[in-house]
Parts: C-alpha cells; sequence; structure tokens
C-alpha cells in the first residue's frame, strides 16, 4: 500500500522538468485559488439548499413553542410578534418552505394565532405591567416605613412635645399604622388583581388547547427532530460529495494530461485547483465517516475522562493527536521536497531531452526507447499507447510517431 501510494504520487504530482514560475504568476494562481475556493463553496451551499432542510419542516418557531416551559404566559415572545411566521426565517422562497413545514408546527402556529384571536395580548401586557409599577411603588413605602418605625418611636418618647417625626408624608406614631394597613391592603389587592389577569388567559380554551397540544405532541416531534437531523447530515454530505467528486477527477485528468504533455504552467494551474477542491471534499469525507461511525466508544472515552474530573486532558489528547499527524506529514513531505529539489539539481532534463540523448529523464540512465516501455534502473514509463492507432509511442511527445495523430 505505501508503495502504491508513493509510485501513485510520483506518477502524478512531481514534475521533472527545470521551468519556474515568476513571482507574478504565483500570485495570479494565489488569486484563482482563492476565487475556486469560494465558488465551491457558494455551489455546496446552493447544492445543499436543495435539500429538505430540518429548520424548513420543524422551523425554530415551531422548536422554541415546544420546549418553552412558560408556554401559558402571555408575556412570551411567540404572543407578542406580529409577523411571528418570519420569525427565524428567510424570505426568500418561503412559500416553498411553507409546503415542506411538518404539519404538527403548522397546526401548533394556528393554535398561537387562536390564542391572540382570543385575547388581546397588548392590552394584557398594558396592564400587567401598569399593575406591578403599582405594586412596586407600594413595595417601596412599606420598605421605607418598615425601615424607619423603629425612629418614630423613639422621637415620640424623647420629645412628647412634638407629634412629627422626620419621615417623610410627616408620619407619625398614630397614622403609621394606619398608612401600613392601607398599604398592606393595596398591595394584596393588586396581587389578586395581578393573579386573576393571568388565570384569566391561562385558563381560556385556546391557551388550555395549546397547552394540551404541546404536552401531547412535544417528545415525538423531538425524536422526530432528531432523527431528521442525523438523516439530513448524512445527505447533506452525500450531496456535497456528488457535487465535488467530479470537479475533482476533472482537474486530475486535466492536471495529469498536461504533466505527460509537459506543459508545466498548465499543470501547476490545475494542481493547485485539484487541491484547492480537494480541501471540502476530505472535509466532507471525513464528516461523512464521523455521523456512519457508532458513537458509543468515543463517548464512552470521553465520559471516562470526565469522570476523572480532569476534563482538560481530552484536549490535550485531541492536541497530541493532531500534532502528530500533521508533524509526520510536514515532515515526509519536507523530506520528499529536499530529495526533489536534489535530484532536479542532478537531472534537469526535458521528456524531449531524454528522447534525443536516450536517457531516462528520472533517473539519467541510459535507456533504449524503441525497445524498452520502462526504465529498468527507476520503473519509469517511457511509452504510452496511441488513442487512435494503438502503438506504443513515447511519453510526453506531443505526436504519434505512427499515425502522426495529437496525443491526448
Amino acid at each position: 500500500m505505501k508503495e502504491f501510494i508513493k509510485k501513485f504520487y510520483s506518477n502524478n504530482f512531481v514534475y521533472n522538468g527545470k521551468e519556474k514560475l515568476s513571482k507574478l504568476t504565483i500570485m495570479f494562481i494565489a488569486i484563482l485559488n482563492i476565487f475556486i475556493f469560494i465558488t465551491i463553496g457558494l455551489g455546496i451551499d446552493f447544492q445543499v439548499k436543495v435539500l429538505n432542510s430540518p429548520t424548513v419542516t420543524y422551523p425554530y418557531k415551531c422548536r422554541d413553542v415546544l420546549n418553552n416551559n412558560h408556554i401559558d404566559d402571555f408575556k412570551q415572545y411567540f404572543y407578542m410578534k406580529e409577523k411571528y411566521d418570519n420569525y427565524y426565517s428567510e424570505e426568500n422562497y418561503q412559500g416553498i418552505k411553507d409546503l415542506q413545514e411538518d404539519s404538527r408546527c403548522i397546526l401548533l402556529n394556528e393554535k398561537i394565532n387562536l390564542v391572540k384571536k382570543e385575547h388581546n395580548i397588548k392590552e394584557l401586557i398594558s396592564s400587567s405591567n401598569k399593575l406591578l409599577n403599582n405594586q412596586s411603588k407600594i413595595d417601596s413605602e412599606l420598605s421605607y416605613i418598615r425601615e424607619n418605625y423603629n425612629t418614630v418611636l423613639f422621637e415620640k418618647m424623647s420629645s412628647q412635645t412634638q407629634d412629627k417625626s422626620i419621615i417623610k408624608d410627616d408620619l407619625s406614631t398614630q397614622n403609621i399604622k394606619e398608612k401600613h394597613d392601607a398599604y398592606i391592603k393595596e398591595f394584596e389587592r393588586i396581587k389578586e388583581e395581578l393573579e386573576q389577569l393571568n388565570n384569566n388567559f391561562v385558563k381560556s380554551k385556546s391557551v388550555e388547547e395549546l397547552v394540551s397540544f404541546v404536552s401531547t405532541n412535544k417528545e415525538q416531534i423531538n425524536l422526530d427532530i432528531e432523527s431528521m437531523n442525523k438523516a439530513y447530515s448524512i445527505k447533506r454530505e452525500l450531496v456535497t460529495l456528488a457535487f465535488l467528486l467530479p470537479l475533482v477527477f476533472m482537474f486530475f485528468y486535466m492536471m495529469k494530461r498536461y504533466l505527460t504533455k509537459e506543459r508545466y504552467i498548465l499543470y501547476i494551474l490545475f494542481k493547485n485547483i485539484l487541491i484547492v477542491s480537494l480541501i471540502p471534499t476530505v472535509i466532507s469525507i471525513i464528516s461523512l465517516v464521523y455521523e456512519l461511525l457508532p458513537k458509543i466508544f468515543i463517548e464512552k472515552v470521553l465520559r471516562f475522562f470526565y469522570e476523572l474530573e480532569v476534563p482538560f486532558i481530552v484536549y490535550y489528547f485531541v492536541i497530541t493527536i493532531f500534532i502528530f499527524i500533521f508533524g509526520y506529514l510536514i515532515i515526509k513531505l519536507q523530506k520528499k521536497f529536499k530529495e526533489e529539489n536534489n535530484r532536479l539539481k542532478n537531472n534537469s532534463i526535458t521528456k524531449v531531452e531524454s528522447y534525443n540523448k536516450n536517457i531516462c529523464n528520472n533517473c539519467g540512465n541510459r535507456v533504449d526507447f524503441n525497445s524498452m516501455n520502462f526504465c529498468p534502473c527507476c520503473q519509469n514509463k517511457l511509452k504510452v499507447e496511441c488513442d487512435s492507432c494503438h502503438h506504443m509511442i513515447i511519453q510526453g511527445l506531443d505526436y504519434c510517431s505512427n499515425c502522426g495523430k495529437s496525443i491526448i
């Protein structure tokens, strides 16, 4: 396997020529890579949007209501929102999205609208806020009296000639209790009024039906959402790969073609584009494998570390793995780069030159292009089959020596 990978790499990703790129050429190739990467990202995004997303079938508004613990509170945003249908939703293709929405979520939204028809939410909130403000003011007055009650008693005992205290509103020992009792009575009255306001809303027919519907369907809908999320993740990666793989194969074919024809600039161009297209492809493959793999083992490993009460070890472990993998790749690539540089210094020859001199353009040893198909020293391929006449011809030359057709 290792030898196969090395041979595949050397045959497809190694150029034996001596041509170099100018800094301006490198800059334009880098700009092209950026544009290609952005365009691929936009293409993936467009393809994924074709799928029936769980957020379309089960919109966030539906999930929010299902998992809300205070559905019977008229101050919840889904009662106050005027255009609740568009909450957390894009305007584009809204008609199509509505057709894909789960029937239970549609019914849930209808029940919310019935609540809003039966009750004037704005008026309820306004009345509630007024009562709460009054209650807060009375509570402040009661707190003031309680904090200063002992002061009034002390003043009364120390100076019998004056009946006034230093408390605001000229409160005295005679009327403190009356004032205090009046505030308590008013506070309780407001409290009862608030309770009555809330009870009228909670016990209304539309609210009870909404609460009952959520209680009945909440568990099943959440299970369906979880199942759809998993299926959607797999479909999304499959669609992404269906979009990317043709590009990868096409770019690889073009790179290989120009490598064979020794068109160095075009080879480098398509090699860079191939690598750019491979980045999201590899990520998508890893994501797909992750989705398909059973998570039991991973969960057990993570739970083991957490039970040790030193969860930072998990992050150390992950960091170590990444350092090992990328460190290994970097060392191998650098070693290969040095070997290629040294080899190119000793062998800067094109396939045309090697044919004229009857030497292998890969290792520099003598070969016979008439009788040999491979170099006996390094296994470098010397001949290929012509697509037109099917004769064996010299690899790297532009035309067939038998039929004269262009070599593709």
